[in-house]
């Protein structure tokens, strides 16, 4: 028997349960030899070698060995221990995914072995332990029965290789030099460039809400409560108003007594955060340590290669397999005699299969989550020890109970002006125990809070009990000024988060009446006489762009590639990104910047693989015969100092004249007032003319909207007006 794994660390277990030792490049016992892949041995061919005519669309695949001398070499053993074992009984046990069945069918395919008879599929997704592997060994099935999910992967494959291979041609025969575009990529470009838009375009509009503060009528008592004015419309309450002109008419009422107008009583619980998949450790190491998605990738990897302290990194799952449950208990035991503070919350801890939100075998993918396996070694690296402190923290907490409370929500009248007060009882505290604070320090939610939302969540959070609601009088009125506040630019997390769902994200309009379906108009098809022909509507669910494994990977892309930039934290789009974006916009592959044509063509490819490949080659055949336009934007060197005339250069945080050695002092700071002054913005005011409405913060956080010029003396001046001034 040959067993075939996509990792030597998985073929090393194997060996472990199989009794196999390591002997001329495998590991072997009497009846059984175990070999790995390293994720694809084998390279898609590149157009070139076809010889066909643009564009070039394969009948059949070809694929090479990798440049890598020593992975080269060790594929083509892989493929001399298949072709020597083709008549025995094959194994297939790469990762339990899409991916995991390309990559062995791919090695089968190079050993010429078309015969799966005698191969099957070990198809588990739990920690490898021993009893794991010979029951997934004992339930293995026939290798045809995924069939279908081969046919798929390699759908997506080829898909995506016709699409980048000529695509990237059309784009840069167009533009006379070499751009990139992709079936990912070139989508969240997009993402980010309608996010940038959204930014620079926001106009902030100033509004009031009013806060009343009540207290008993009985002296000496300090119980005050706070709640919000709203009016009602129709059933609809606003509580934000476009001027304070009600002012005065609530600070009449202050003294007077309130009436209980209405109450109600809500039982709520909040669970604890999941344990980690890939992503949401990257998006948590970004907010706590500053780490980039690829960063954290590597740290972590090391602390599963090198120290052999956590599990595989790469995984889409936060939950475990329900054979994981006495792996789970023995790592919590484990850990806790390395680290005391943890043997507080152990016992309230549920490590058994009553718990579904930890052990759910319908939401394990092909690996289950990522949890700590064993004590953090001594020799580990800062880096190392924050990214494993993530890591513990989350596994104790995630095992813990829910919190359990009461939403307690009350309507008071006072001389017919209305407030609703909102607060919290604490029914069972579960992991938000108080006491466990003090033990977990890196607990955050999925997004970071806004300002209001901080205030609000702080309204909901009073105490309201021992309060007597019919006796309190309306004590103050506070009047807060407050301002609209544009989007936020993506950052590391909040790009990973809009990747694993686009649905949820500002980005996306979509009807929250309709469970977050939109009905989708596919990829326009062309029929052989040439008619453009539009496939029938579907309504559709988004799926998450790229994958767990390779998420992290399309912002360095990018970034590489000139298409985006970082402004601090915050991803920005360049100028050469938004000219590329316009030109794919207005050209026969528009498609590819559109997140609800990228996530259709998943659903499409779900349905029926070998349709959706077809169509695919009808559109790529077909959109390359329109032309299109693009011009790549002028250099920077091209803007002149208005004091000098000089050649401007972008300095790391300002545009300075390349005449300063000759005394030329001219300077523009790159951010001015909270504002980013952008390319564009530069070359306008050396030229004498205004930048575009900038969104800028005072020195008391008071926000505002002005244009830039440059003043007699070549400095910033703001001007205030119209937009359209």
């Amino acid at each position: 028997m040959l067993i075939l794994t996509e990792k030597p660390s998985v073929a090393k277990d194997f060996a472990t349960a199989l009794n196999c030792t390591f002997t001329k490049g495998a590991y072997i016992n009497k009846t059984t030899v175990i070999t790995n892949c390293v994720g694809h041995l084998f390279k898609e061919e590149v157009p070139a070698h076809y010889r066909a005519d643009y564009p070039v669309i394969p009948e059949h695949w070809d694929y090479k060995l990798p440049e890598d001398e020593n992975l080269a070499k060790h594929a083509k053993f892989v493929i001399s221990l298949l072709k020597s074992h083709k008549n025995d009984t094959i194994i297939i046990a790469t990762d339990a995914d899409r991916e995991g069945e390309i990559i062995a069918r791919e090695c089968l395919e190079q050993a010429g072995i078309k015969d799966f008879s005698k191969c099957k599929r070990f198809w588990v997704s739990q920690a490898l332990t021993k009893p794991v592997i010979l029951q997934g060994l004992e339930n293995a099935k026939p290798l045809e029965e995924y069939n279908l999910l081969a046919s798929q992967g390699f759908a997506r494959q080829h898909a995506d290789w016709l699409v980048g291979m000529n695509f990237c041609r059309y784009i840069s025969n167009a533009a006379n030099t070499k751009l990139t575009v992709g079936r990912v990529q070139t989508a969240i470009l997009s993402a980010i460039k309608q996010r940038c838009d959204e930014i620079e375009n926001f106009v902030s509009k100033k509004y009031f809400q009013h806060y009343g503060y009540f207290r008993p009528t009985a002296v000496g008592s300090n119980n005050i409560c706070k709640g919000i004015y709203f009016e009602s419309d129709g059933g609809f309450w606003n509580k934000s108003f476009d001027d304070d002109s009600r002012k005065e008419n609530l600070k009449s009422c202050i003294g007077k007594s309130a009436k209980l107008k209405d109450s109600k009583t809500e039982k709520k619980v909040k669970n604890p955060p999941q344990l980690y998949n890939l992503n949401a450790a990257q998006k948590d190491a970004f907010k706590f340590f500053g780490y980039s998605a690829d960063k954290t990738l590597k740290i972590i990897q090391s602390l599963y290669e090198e120290l052999k302290c956590v599990s595989y990194p790469r995984t889409p799952s936060r939950v475990m397999g329900s054979g994981n449950v006495e792996l789970c208990k023995k790592v919590a035991d484990e850990l806790c005699d390395s680290y005391k503070d943890f043997e507080k919350v152990r016992g309230q801890m549920n490590i058994s299969l009553s718990n579904k939100k930890c052990f759910n075998d319908a939401k394990l993918e092909a690996h289950h989550a990522l949890i700590p396996l064993k004590a953090l070694p001594k020799s580990a690296s800062e880096e190392q020890s924050n990214l494993y402190k993530l890591i513990l923290e989350r596994f104790f907490v995630a095992f813990l109970p829910e919190e359990q409370y009461e939403k307690q929500t009350y309507i008071l009248d006072v001389d017919a002006n209305l407030f609703e007060i909102t607060g919290k009882k604490v029914i069972s505290a579960g992991w938000k125990t108080p006491e466990f604070s003090e033990i977990f320090k890196y607990l955050s939610t999925d997004r970071q809070l806004s300002v209001q939302e901080d205030e609000e969540n702080e309204e909901d959070e009073q105490s309201l009990d021992n309060i007597n609601w019919n006796a309190l009088i309306l004590s103050d009125i506070e009047t807060k000024e407050k301002w609209t506040r544009p989007p936020a630019y993506f950052n590391e997390a909040s790009i990973l988060s809009f990747m694993e769902n686009p649905t949820n994200s500002p980005v996306i309009e979509h009807s929250e009446n309709t469970d977050k379906l939109r009905t989708l108009m596919v990829v326009p098809i062309r029929s052989g006489r040439g008619v453009s022909t539009v496939m029938p509507t579907i309504k559709t669910k988004l799926v998450g762009l790229g994958t767990a494994a390779t998420r992290h990977t399309f912002i360095p892309l990018l970034l590489k590639r000139g298409y985006i930039a970082f402004d601090k934290k915050n991803i920005v789009c360049t100028d050469l990104g938004s000219v590329l974006l316009q030109a794919v916009k207005n050209s026969s592959i528009k498609e590819l910047a559109d997140i609800y044509t990228t996530t259709d063509w998943e659903e499409r490819l779900d349905r029926n693989p070998e349709e959706y490949l077809s169509q695919i080659k009808d559109y790529v055949r077909n959109a390359v015969k329109e032309n299109v336009s693009i011009s790549i934007p002028v250099s920077t060197s091209g803007i002149k100092c208005p004091v000098c005339g000089k050649d401007i250069r972008k300095g790391k945080s300002n545009w300075y004249c390349t005449g300063y050695k000759e005394g030329c002092k001219f300077t523009l700071w790159e951010n001015v007032a909270g504002a980013k002054l952008t390319e564009k913005d530069v070359i306008n005011l050396c030229s004498g003319k205004k930048t575009g409405v900038k969104h800028c913060e005072g020195k008391t956080g008071k926000a505002f909207d002005c244009k830039f010029e440059l003043d007699e003396e070549n400095k910033i001046r703001f001007v205030f007006g119209r937009r359209d001034e």
